[in-house]
């Protein structure tokens, strides 16, 4: 059974090529466009692994980060985030948060979020 990926960005076109390009490697994914609408999700869903904006409306990253790995239920889904933040302190904040890894969104290929996928979900 396809691995599932909530892909969590206030972008609609982000989440359209991120979104794409996993599933044609076979992933399913499960989208939503902000914080609230990603807990929401994680209610609904059994996901294997979150990718996760930060600058967004609402519930930000940071904060959906936080509840996220709070909950029982949830704490144990790898987190990557994808993010147009690039300071040394935001990435230190999410790591320390419980992210996985911060990738940078114009520093980065598709190519390499499909590879950041396979290896935190050892593949």
């Amino acid at each position: 059974m396809a691995k599932k990926i909530l892909l969590i960005d206030d972008n609609r076109l982000t989440r359209e090529i991120n979104g794409s390009v996993l599933e044609q490697a076979g992933y399913k994914i499960v989208s939503a466009s902000d914080g609230s609408q990603g807990l929401k999700k994680l209610e609904e869903e059994k996901i294997d692994l979150i990718i996760l904006d930060l600058i967004m409306p609402g519930i930000d990253g940071f904060e959906f980060l936080k509840l996220c790995k709070k909950n029982p239920l949830t704490q144990h889904i790898p987190v990557a985030v994808l993010t147009i933040r690039d300071s040394p302190q935001d990435i230190e904040t999410a790591k320390r948060l419980g992210a996985e890894v911060c990738l940078i969104k114009h520093k980065m290929r598709p190519k390499a979020l499909l590879d950041s996928v396979r290896i935190i979900l050892g593949e």
